[in-house]
């Protein structure tokens, strides 16, 4: 029987989130594999300031304008949960070294003027992802206008350019290279979707531009790694590192009750597969029933997918698959059963307000705390209110607020003479990035994640609850 986590832990109360990250789906990228010269060399792990606790940039000059403070950088103290310490950085062999604090001689400037800094940013708007256009649209650029309004970073304003990618890869390859060969940006961000970042990240290393995203895959067959791209940072981890979180959630929740792993069969998830059912295993034993894969995009087999989980008896359900396939399966059970999993997308309040009231009770890991914990954000809510003429936030735009300001204490970072050598070897110094919303990083390699935020569905509440944050594998 089920322990009840609410009772068991408590919602710690933080400020609130970040995005990306999601369950995966499209097909193989077919992207470059050819990188620049000169962009990566050792870290030397100066920590500098800049900004404050919170990831507030500091403005420049006296004042600092409202509601921006000095401090003396960011920490990574504080970090709670019940899970076992660890860095949560990828290391091995095949990863591409962090660059130095030095920059080449006059370095890259592309986006940069003196008064803007230009950034792109793909996500799912349309696609498998289910999520609300309009709500993509309140939420991108929260963070930098709120900031822009303030000042800005060194006296530069942030210019954001948004590209929906449809949930496939080869269009976010396509508006990936508009953005950066086109609109010239400086830099480029992943929203949500593990093959639509696969696919942008790798164009952006074949041609010089830094690339971030939450934590996806690591490996997909026939490419190399992703921590081998010498312009890519995952700011959350991967699903790989997840796996030990998933392990252990099932054998305190459900430790003696039989348990399913079900992963979609993009190749770019084979690898957290085999990590997967390996780990749940070495839990469950006898009682992992199977760990099969399901169609990238489940439809029609719903039906057949749900019954055999309801017949082999299982009580949870390890998943990692695209939201909307979630919807089918559990829309098409027979049984209750709980789905835990780790990703972004599954754990979207739409998900639950679809689902429910069969995905009561759903577990997965997210880069941002609830929407419970995001409410009590003052910075945060102030923020999606300005932008949107009052309008209250959800937690779309709490996701992208989230990513939005860990990018921009890595601007602050960089320093005023801005060059996208500059902008990743500061990341490489500062190493630690805490802006009290998404977990803290440690970028002692590309893949930085430290710890996840859990979230359960409450169909009562219609949406997803915190029920701990940063918990490290």
């Amino acid at each position: 029987m089920r322990r009840s986590v609410r009772a068991r832990i408590g919602v710690v109360a933080l400020s609130a989130t970040l995005a990306v990250s999601a369950a995966a789906c499209g097909q193989k990228a077919g992207v470059e594999q050819t990188y620049p010269a000169g962009v990566s060399v050792a870290p030397d792990g100066t920590v500098v300031g800049g900004v404050d606790a919170q990831g507030n940039p500091i403005a420049p000059g006296a004042g600092g304008g409202a509601g921006l403070s000095s401090a003396s950088g960011a920490s990574a103290s504080g970090a709670s949960g019940s899970g076992a310490s660890g860095s949560g950085s990828g290391g091995g062999s095949g990863e591409a070294p962090l660059p130095s604090g030095k920059a080449a001689g006059g370095g890259d400037t592309t986006g940069v003027t003196d008064t803007t800094i230009k950034i792109g940013v793909h996500a799912p708007v349309t696609g498998a992802a289910a999520i609300p256009q309009q709500s993509f649209e309140r939420a991108v650029g929260v963070y930098f206008d709120y900031v822009n309004r303030r000042g800005g970073f060194f006296g530069r304003k942030v210019q954001v350019i948004f590209e929906d990618d449809q949930f496939r890869p080869d269009v976010a390859r396509a508006k990936c290279k508009e953005m950066a060969e086109q609109e010239k940006v400086f830099a480029l961000i992943g929203g949500a979707g593990s093959d639509q970042i696969d696919a942008c990240a790798r164009y952006a290393a074949s041609v010089g531009v830094p690339y971030l995203s939450a934590g996806v895959h690591e490996t997909r067959p026939g490419q190399g790694a992703l921590s081998s791209l010498p312009t890519y940072f995952a700011v959350s981890l991967s699903y790989e590192q997840q796996a030990p979180l998933l392990a252990r959630l099932y054998g305190n929740e459900f430790g003696g009750e039989t348990v399913v792993v079900l992963t979609a069969d993009n190749d770019s998830l084979d690898s957290y597969h085999a990590t997967i059912a390996s780990a749940v295993s070495k839990v469950a034993g006898g009682d992992l029933a199977y760990a099969e894969r399901v169609p990238k995009s489940v439809q029609s087999e719903a039906v057949s997918i749900g019954t055999k989980i309801c017949n082999s008896g299982a009580k949870a359900v390890v998943w990692n698959a695209s939201p909307s396939s979630l919807l089918n399966v559990v829309k098409s059970m027979p049984c209750r059963v709980t789905f835990l999993g780790p990703g972004l997308t599954n754990g979207l309040n739409v998900v639950a307000q679809v689902g429910c009231p069969n995905i009561d009770g759903a577990m997965f890991y997210s880069t941002f705390p609830g929407m419970d914990v995001m409410r009590r954000n003052q910075k945060f809510v102030q923020a999606y209110r300005e932008k949107n003429n009052g309008a209250n936030p959800d937690d779309i735009g709490a996701a992208i607020y989230a990513i939005e300001s860990v990018v921009g204490m890595m601007l602050q970072a960089a320093g005023k003479d801005l060059t996208r050598q500059g902008f990743m070897s500061g990341i490489a110094r500062t190493r630690t990035f805490n802006t009290g919303v998404l977990p803290p990083t440690n970028f002692s390699s590309r893949l930085g994640g430290t710890a996840m935020h859990l979230l359960e569905a409450d169909c009562n509440r219609q949406e997803y609850v915190t029920v701990r944050q940063n918990e490290r594998p």
